[in-house]
């Protein structure tokens, strides 16, 4: 159903396996109005937008029995995968409708979506706790008794993960639709976090979703139509993902690019080599009738968000998610504030990233210290014994591997030999070519100590393993001498 390609960070390429063909992953899904779209699906097809997501409440009202003769990929125009969302939106919107889960879940069958969703109860943004906790029991009950009439038709039924901020109902909500059955998770009530700049919140919804589900079960996040939240959002473990913000800004005049929004009266000059942007220049564009505008400017949308989608795919390829990521989180300051849910949750990142990797990681900053290659490096030589008890600290030298420097042959033979990187922490000699101590490059700036507390846990670990009675190192280093000042040994410190 699902198969992981490559990974990196808890980023996956995947293949994802539907009646109606494979959809490769990371993916956006556009959302197709089952009534009113004036974006074809075919247009879609040929933009390589392989799944769309349709409304089965809104073609229920709109068709009735006419959508189940004829199924929803005729209803819509579209003939690869199709998502169906139940009117969980409608719900959070407009309050209950007038139909029952099971109405829902019998007509989502019935047209032969490939992912259908329960009519889950939104949690949104802001409810109180009690309020939220009793929105995610009336969703679980909908998603137990739809699951157990599911029909053994190849569809792939969607788990919707409630509770919003309040995390402990996010971890309830998937864990119990895991018991269920579930084959593919969405996380539920994402846009309200986003229209309200609350990133921060939805990478620890994220987080606390992704840290359950095992591998093989892909997470979906509705709602998420930016560039600038899909590297973040993909990088926690995120698969796929739906919005209509293309069309939504396209209405309200509103230019996607790479780093946010403009609105189309603003820019002199397209940022962008999309057909349309190629075609037109923003003066004539905005010349054009409105109806015409607004869909060529839902085309540019469409195409700067699927570039966006590409280019992470390409990073987790490249192996450099954790780069880009960051570098794409300075788009907002909002955003970047989510960074502390990339540092500070190594578990979930540590397993899709590689342990050896084709490219040299780049170092820029202390944050960079937390990334999972150098917390596992860190980790193995914290553990590193040797018998020898005297030892040489220095810095680390440009060439590498370090060993190969004839210098440290001046060392007595009977030391042991260190080098240190602030973010590597200390390296034996022995292991100086070991990933990624010889393939990295850090960028050429001072580093105060305060801000690398991982080199000081690992150094303290690495004496404790061992038991040297003296320590060499130059006492001028100010970075070094900030975390061995306070050490003891047998004899003194001395200046190399």
């Amino acid at each position: 159903m699902f198969e992981i390609i490559k990974s990196d960070l808890a980023g996956r390429i995947g293949r994802l396996h539907t009646n109606h063909g494979i959809v490769d992953t990371p993916a956006y899904i556009p959302v197709m109005h089952p009534v009113k779209q004036t974006i074809s699906g075919d247009t879609l097809k040929k933009m390589k937008f392989q799944m769309i997501i349709t409304n089965a409440y809104i073609t229920m009202k709109r068709w009735g029995d006419e959508a189940i003769r004829r199924g929803i990929h005729d209803i819509v125009g579209f003939d690869g995968p199709i998502m169906t969302d139940s009117g969980g939106y409608q719900v959070l919107e407009y309050g209950d409708l007038d139909i029952s889960p099971s109405q829902m879940a019998e007509f989502e069958m019935g047209i032969m979506t490939d992912i259908p969703i329960p009519l889950d109860k939104p949690t949104g943004f802001g409810l109180p706790h009690d309020t939220a906790s009793s929105y995610v029991s009336r969703t679980l009950q909908a998603c137990h008794d739809t699951i157990q009439s599911a029909k053994d038709n190849g569809q792939l039924w969607v788990g919707p993960i409630q509770g919003g901020e309040h995390q402990d109902l996010v971890k309830h909500s998937t864990k119990s639709l895991l018991e269920y059955g579930f084959q593919i998770m969405a996380l539920g009530s994402p846009v309200e976090f986003m229209e309200s700049y609350e990133y921060y919140k939805l990478a620890s919804m994220i987080v606390q979703a992704r840290s359950i589900l095992p591998p093989s079960i892909p997470l979906h996040l509705f709602g998420a139509g930016h560039p600038i939240t899909i590297p973040l959002a993909i990088s926690l473990g995120c698969d796929t993902f739906d919005s209509a913000s293309y069309m939504l800004y396209a209405k309200e005049g509103r230019y996607i690019t790479q780093d946010g929004t403009r609105n189309l009266s603003e820019i002199r000059v397209f940022p962008c080599n999309c057909d349309v942007c190629t075609k037109y220049t923003p003066a004539e564009l905005i010349s054009t009738e409105q109806k015409e505008r607004t869909d060529l400017l839902a085309l540019h949308n469409l195409a700067a968000i699927r570039l966006e989608v590409d280019a992470t795919r390409q990073a987790i390829y490249e192996g450099r998610l954790w780069e880009y990521t960051l570098k794409k989180a300075r788009a907002h300051p909002r955003l970047f504030e989510a960074i502390r849910v990339l540092t500070g949750n190594n578990a979930i990142l540590h397993v899709g990233t590689p342990r050896f990797k084709d490219k040299a990681i780049f170092l820029f900053d202390h944050t960079d210290q937390y990334r999972p290659e150098v917390v596992e490096f860190r980790r193995i030589i914290s553990k590193f014994r040797t018998k020898k008890d005297t030892l040489y600290v220095l810095p680390e030298p440009q060439t590498k591997p370090a060993y190969l420097l004839k210098k440290y042959a001046k060392i007595p033979d009977d030391a042991q030999i260190c080098i240190y990187n602030p973010y590597l922490g200390i390296i034996p000699l022995e292991l100086s070519d070991m990933y990624p101590a010889s393939h990295h490059l850090d960028a050429r700036v001072s580093h105060t100590p305060d801000r690398y507390g991982t080199f000081g846990e690992a150094l303290m670990a690495f004496l404790s393993n061992n038991s040297f009675t003296s320590i060499h190192y130059d006492h001028k280093d100010v970075f070094l001498a900030y975390f061995l000042k306070d050490v003891k040994c047998a004899k003194h410190h001395t200046t190399i």
